[in-house]
């Protein structure tokens, strides 16, 4: 499990909830950049966050390796279109890559319906119940 040294969380703790909630949501949209063009670790707090190396420790502790090392929205885009090239219709295969769950559609999911059958995630031509 990721930790915070307890100066960090200290000064976590000292901050007010409209600080707090600048500060998430600043760190959420440069983790959200690199998801769209991922790099090293180093690229995320250094040039993308802007900290120098007094940054590594505390974000490597608090999971920041872990975060570069998996995030990479491509991966998702590149399985779909395997799928969709070599005509592959494994369902749970289909659903990781976020596509709609019909056999042979490999159109991107924007639809999550309950059904009496379980919840189906199809694209909107395949939608149920979407009417006429």
């Amino acid at each position: 499990m990721s930790e915070l040294s307890p100066e960090i969380q200290e000064l976590v703790d000292k901050c007010d909830p409209d600080t707090k909630l600048a500060v998430t949501a600043w760190a959420i949209s440069m983790i959200d950049d690199f998801g769209r063009d991922p790099g090293s670790f180093r690229h995320l707090i250094y040039t993308l966050m802007g900290f120098g190396p007094e940054a590594y420790v505390p974000i490597y502790s608090a999971g920041g390796m872990n975060i570069t090392n998996e995030l990479d929205y491509s991966r998702q885009e590149h399985l779909a279109k395997i799928l969709r090239d070599e005509k592959i219709t494994n369902t749970k295969l289909k659903a990781y890559a976020g596509l709609c769950d019909e056999p042979d559609c490999y159109d991107s999911v924007c639809c999550g319906t309950p059904t009496p059958d379980g919840y189906r995630n199809t694209c909107y031509e395949h939608k149920p119940d979407k009417g006429p």
